[in-house]
């Protein structure tokens, strides 16, 4: 599974990565999280952060999402 972020370094962005970073490690999954630029994000389109991607579909933008609902998302995507 790939797992990409697009986040800036806003308050709201790191409490989501941190969160994503938690329900990837309760799942005890080995994938590592990619952070995409500012280019690639415009290419795909993306106009909020945070915005999870998963195997090149977005899964979520714009909401701060909890490690219980990341871990549903992450279950959802295996």
């Amino acid at each position: 599974m790939k797992i990409q972020v697009y986040a800036t370094y806003c308050a709201r962005c790191l409490t989501f990565e941190k969160n994503l970073e938690g329900a990837i490690k309760e799942l005890n999954l080995d994938e590592k999280i990619e952070k995409i630029d500012l280019d690639t994000a415009i290419k795909m389109n993306i106009r909020t952060s945070p915005t999870l991607i998963i195997d090149d579909e977005i899964k979520s933008s714009g909401d701060i999402l909890s490690v219980e609902e990341l871990k549903k998302i992450l279950k959802e995507s295996m």
